[in-house]
């Protein structure tokens, strides 16, 4: 048994070391974006902070002011180093904010775009990378005008969003608009028992 877990605890090592670095992080006042060599960098100070702990999986969640004073939320989920994220990116967005209806605006090595039909019916835009499958990284709450900058300086030909009639967090009363239960993380299930060699 021990040589089992030695085994896959070598295994999953030497598959992170080959992994794909996260396009998508926010360390020291500064997100940073990338596809190409150089990355986007958007200054932006930490206003709150949000941990929880859901055994198989760890999340952070932080509320951003950027420079213009827009609010943004950037999450950081990862899972416990025995499991993985089950569904694809796609799939786990629909899920954790309970969408009616999502619709992708952009995708490419591991980053995505989407702009999200909510409960309430109300449109949310979302950028979020998951290069591996045990984190995934979202970035919520900017105008249309913004996500169509960011993804024109990432990538001149992206497909630009449409619909500009979305919600701001700063007229929001709980900017958390992720929907993280444990019955989700682990009945859904959005997490699952690594397998050493991905998704099935």
């Amino acid at each position: 048994m021990k040589i089992q877990l030695l085994t896959a605890t070598l295994l999953l090592f030497l598959l992170g070391a080959c992994g794909n670095t996260p396009n998508l992080d926010y360390a020291n006042e500064y997100l940073s974006l990338q596809l190409g060599k150089e990355p986007l960098r958007i200054h932006g100070k930490e206003q709150k902070k949000y941990k929880e702990n859901f055994s198989t999986l760890f999340l952070t969640q932080r509320l951003l002011r950027l420079d213009d004073g827009s609010l943004l939320m950037y999450e950081y989920a990862q899972t416990d180093m025995q499991y993985q994220f089950d569904p694809i990116t796609t799939r786990s967005i629909e899920i954790i904010f309970d969408t009616r209806s999502i619709k992708r605006i952009y995708e490419k090595d591991f980053l995505f775009a989407y702009q999200l039909v909510l409960s309430d019916n109300r449109i949310l835009n979302i950028i979020v990378s998951q290069g591996f499958d045990q984190e995934l990284i979202m970035l919520y709450g900017m105008s249309t005008n913004k996500l169509n900058q960011i993804l024109r300086t990432l990538d001149p030909d992206a497909t630009q969003a449409s619909y500009h009639n979305v919600i701001n967090l700063k007229n929001e009363n709980n900017p958390l608009l992720s929907k993280w239960t444990t019955i989700k993380v682990h009945l859904a299930p959005l997490v699952v028992p690594l397998r050493i060699f991905g998704r099935f």
